[in-house]
């Protein structure tokens, strides 16, 4: 009905315009059989219209849809489109506010990759030992890609090139650097249909040269 034929595997030879699925948990990978313009432009406007969709990144500029680049996700192998699910702030059984759409049924605790919601990007990392200060919680953005640069500066090794992330230096004791200052920004991308608007927004963040996806969710709104 949505004018596309898309599917999670295929078991022949996949013809042109068809639509490999894959499913990464909070958000869905589409990659379609030679990148054929017209289909993309249908799955996007189908995305848009649903009722689970909630940011769209894109390879080739479509609107209402944000660039891959956006993600850093924009390689030779990227996919045509990715679908990040839409979230709320409701609780679950436990009293925990932060339920997703998913491409999936699982039970709380068995755990999933991320949608792009605050309550998935802004989680828990906790670190102690002689490197670190005692008791300070750290406000400023951080992620995973800050991981790597600041062990190596513990090890005292040297990386041989830039690395993506930075130095957590604001955590750290006798590292002899000034304290970073954030920024934060938030873009927007819409687009009107005859029967509504879809809209999708998403908060980034930059410390020094890094950058942080804060949050992002989109919806597409009928008119009245």
């Amino acid at each position: 009905d949505a004018g596309f034929a898309a599917k999670t595997e295929f078991h022949d030879e996949p013809k042109p315009g068809d639509i490999m699925l894959a499913g990464n948990g909070g958000s869905v990978l589409f990659y379609v059989i030679g990148h054929d313009v017209s289909v993309t432009r249908r799955l996007i406007e189908f995305l848009q219209q649903s009722d689970f969709a909630g940011v769209i990144f894109t390879k080739e500029p479509a609107q209402g849809t944000f660039g891959l680049a956006e993600a850093k996700i924009d390689d030779e192998h990227a996919p045509d489109a990715v679908m990040a699910f839409r979230w709320n702030d409701s609780k679950n059984q436990f009293g925990i506010p932060g339920m997703i759409d998913a491409d999936w049924q699982r039970g709380a605790g068995k755990g999933t990759h991320a949608t792009l919601s605050r309550f998935d990007m802004h989680n828990t990392l906790i670190a102690a030992g002689p490197d670190f200060q005692r008791g300070q919680v750290d406000e400023l953005p951080t992620g995973n890609v800050d991981l790597a640069p600041t062990i190596l500066r513990i090890l005292g090794i040297t990386p041989p090139h830039q690395m993506d992330g930075r130095i957590l230096s604001e955590a750290m004791v006798n590292v002899g650097m000034s304290e970073p200052k954030p920024e934060t920004k938030t873009v927007e991308a819409v687009r009107d249909f005859s029967s509504g608007r879809w809209q999708q927004t998403l908060k980034i963040s930059r410390v020094g040269s890094t950058i942080y996806l804060d949050e992002g969710n989109g919806a597409f709104v009928t008119k009245r």
